[in-house]
């Protein structure tokens, strides 16, 4: 599937954090627990977009040490309390691939998008954090357990 290069702008999101493996069942719980806390600080409504940042490359950092982040967009003045933090998000440019699947197999999916010649020519790999992005109308069929997302790799034009 072709990559699709978007730009993403600067961004304030309150943020939640996981430490250890990306296909860990804590990713779950904490996705749970972040939407727990935006339906309470009534961000749900509506739907806003959320983002999953994976700051670590797994084929360089210990499982354990993977960190990443569930967010969405805030505005100013939100009290966040200690499990929630603020992250001012510089945006950028991204070469993005639709996905649709479960959680076991999205980490195939990130594997693919990184593969060797797959951003598009005129751009080049940039070492900032990954991360998905869940539209407003995201929801995970109860049936199957698969839902979209796309998932972006951060780059940048190649000189």
């Amino acid at each position: 599937m072709p990559l699709t290069i978007r730009t993403l702008p600067r961004m304030r999101l309150a943020s939640m954090r996981h430490t250890g493996a990306y296909g860990h069942p804590g990713l779950t719980e904490l996705w749970e627990r972040f939407g727990a806390w935006c339906a309470a600080n009534r961000l749900n409504e509506p739907s806003p977009k959320f983002y999953g940042f994976s700051h670590d490359d797994p084929a360089c950092t210990p499982p354990e040490q993977c960190r990443y982040d569930a967010c969405v967009q805030i505005g100013v003045g939100l009290r966040t309390g200690p499990d929630v933090q603020v992250m001012d998000y510089e945006g950028g440019d991204y070469a993005c691939m639709h996905f649709v699947g479960t959680g076991p197999e999205i980490a195939a999916a990130w594997a693919q998008l990184k593969a060797p010649g797959q951003i598009p020519e005129g751009w080049e790999w940039e070492p900032r954090a990954a991360l998905e992005i869940y539209d407003e109308d995201f929801v995970v069929d109860p049936a199957t357990g698969r839902f979209p997302c796309w998932l972006c790799i951060p780059v940048k034009r190649s000189r």
